[in-house]
């Protein structure tokens, strides 16, 4: 009978770790998602050789990547976007999202 308890302690453990493998993953596509969105749509924003609207080039990198922009703010040569990645966590549909900004350093002194 002990046996039979520590066999079901440890599927428990191994689905746990299953669902939170899964959210971490789905959680890494979506900080890199919008990491190279917001790359994208500065390197638009800025670019003297191939300018384009920043916010349309963050889209097209976003969808590229698997995600969907849910949001773009473009302040000056800064480009802040927010990003959704669908994902299913131990069968249930969730989703992952995260945020980026990318532009020039700003100088301080």
């Amino acid at each position: 009978m002990t046996a039979l308890a520590v066999i079901a302690v440890l599927l428990v453990l191994a689905v746990a770790t299953t669902g939170l493998i899964q959210a971490q993953a789905a959680a890494g596509r979506a900080r890199l998602a919008a990491d190279l969105a917001a790359l994208g749509g500065a390197t638009a924003q800025s670019s003297l050789v191939s300018p384009g609207e920043a916010c349309a080039v963050a889209q097209r990198v976003a969808e590229a990547n698997g995600a969907v922009l849910t949001g773009c703010t473009v302040l000056g040569e800064d480009v802040t976007v927010r990003v959704a990645v669908s994902a299913s966590v131990l069968g249930v549909g969730r989703t992952a999202a995260a945020a980026a900004r990318a532009g020039p350093v700003e100088r301080t002194g």
